[in-house]
């Protein structure tokens, strides 16, 4: 069986965590205004700066493109090695739930204790970046716990809320395993056909070929699904395919490149959405397919060690980051920590360092207990 392991993918899961850390560490000083008066009239290098962090949200497209690539590749070796679907989601749930039961369980708890004063006010869109958790409705924490509350309002009980806003990629993340599952439990030998077809409806969706009679919003349906299926092409690409489908493949991503790139509304903005996620994650796809050929060489770069660390514990530092940097950020923030360079100087590195401490500390101490034993790749966040 044609080995599966890509490296240089934990540093790049690194780079893209540390992303998403730093800009949610900047996101009360980056600002929509801002970046508008930066980009109209110059600013300086730390504002500048703090422009490209607020750009950072575009870690969690990357992070659907490897999660795509890992499990495919785990899904297939299972396959291969006479295991079961049902080892497979087992295995998926043990790795995902119980870490996110023990991160909601201790951050409801510490968030019910923290003062007022220390509660994140409005940022990035959001009115209540971390609201009280008494605050929300069973419903609300059903959605989470289960990681269905992305879509969960489509069917019954409120609009979504989250407590932890991160957990709305992990949302996500599980319908694409219980939808690559399906697909491998009835066409075993077909998966790879399975994910394209399912591809080719949801491209149809998304450019109003086809029109579903149901609420799509939060499901795969919406377009996100491709990020995934990009990570899918990736190992494809990297172990079966032949030059021509390499090629074509790639024609297929400098396609999807094309199309994302005239749909994002504002390039000037770039806020995250469907476009603009598809752009980065096509364009991320592509890179990683070119790059396979140098994971010899950059898998153990002694330059990269400190990416590939966090992207070790990627799923632990995802978990806990988010309250960490917006408390942290409001707290710099209210007081007087307002300026670029402050934000850069300060903020950025307490806030990150702070999530990695924690990161490490809830890894050690919970995540590392629900690991899987070894496969070919690593099956991480």
């Amino acid at each position: 069986m044609t080995q599966a392991r890509y490296g240089t993918l934990d540093a790049w899961r690194g780079l893209a965590c540390l992303g998403v850390i730093v800009f949610h560490s900047t996101v009360y000083v980056a600002d929509g205004p801002f970046v508008a008066r930066v980009q109209s009239e110059g600013g300086t290098v730390a504002e500048w700066a703090c422009v490209v962090c607020a750009r950072l949200w575009i870690g969690v497209p990357l992070f659907f493109v490897i999660s795509g690539y890992c499990i495919a590749a785990a899904a297939v070796n299972g396959v291969g090695r006479g295991r079961g679907i049902g080892t497979f989601l087992v295995r998926r749930f043990r790795r995902i739930y119980p870490p996110l039961w023990i991160y909601l369980i201790l951050s409801t708890t510490a968030l019910m204790l923290l003062p007022d004063a220390l509660l994140p006010g409005p940022a990035g869109g959001f009115e209540q970046p971390i609201p009280r958790p008494q605050s929300l409705s069973w419903w609300h924490w059903l959605g989470q716990f289960t990681l269905t509350e992305e879509w969960r309002g489509n069917v019954a009980g409120p609009p979504k809320r989250y407590f932890a806003g991160q957990l709305w990629t992990l949302c996500y993340e599980e319908q694409f395993y219980l939808v690559l599952a399906a697909c491998a439990a009835v066409a075993r030998r077909w998966l790879f056909a399975a994910v394209a077809a399912i591809s080719a409806v949801v491209a149809l969706i998304l450019i109003d070929v086809l029109r579903p009679q149901f609420q799509i919003e939060g499901f795969f349906f919406d377009g996100l699904w491709l990020a995934f299926a990009a990570g899918v092409a990736v190992y494809y690409r990297c172990h079966r395919a032949t030059p021509i489908l390499k090629f074509a493949l790639d024609g297929l991503l400098m396609t999807a490149i094309v199309w994302a790139a005239r749909s994002v509304p504002d390039f000037d903005e770039f806020r995250q959405g469907i476009p603009s996620s598809l752009l980065v994650a096509a364009g991320a796809a592509l890179l990683l397919g070119w790059a396979y050929r140098f994971d010899r060489v950059t898998a153990g770069a002694t330059a990269l060690a400190p990416l590939r660390w966090c992207g070790e514990r990627c799923y632990s530092l995802y978990l806990v980051h988010a309250p960490i940097s917006l408390i942290g950020a409001w707290c710099f923030f209210k007081a007087g920590v307002t300026s670029a360079v402050g934000t850069m100087l300060i903020t950025v590195p307490v806030c990150a360092g702070s999530s990695a401490v924690a990161g490490w500390a809830f890894h050690r101490f919970v995540e590392r207990h629900f690991l899987n034993g070894p496969t070919a790749p690593k099956e991480r966040f």
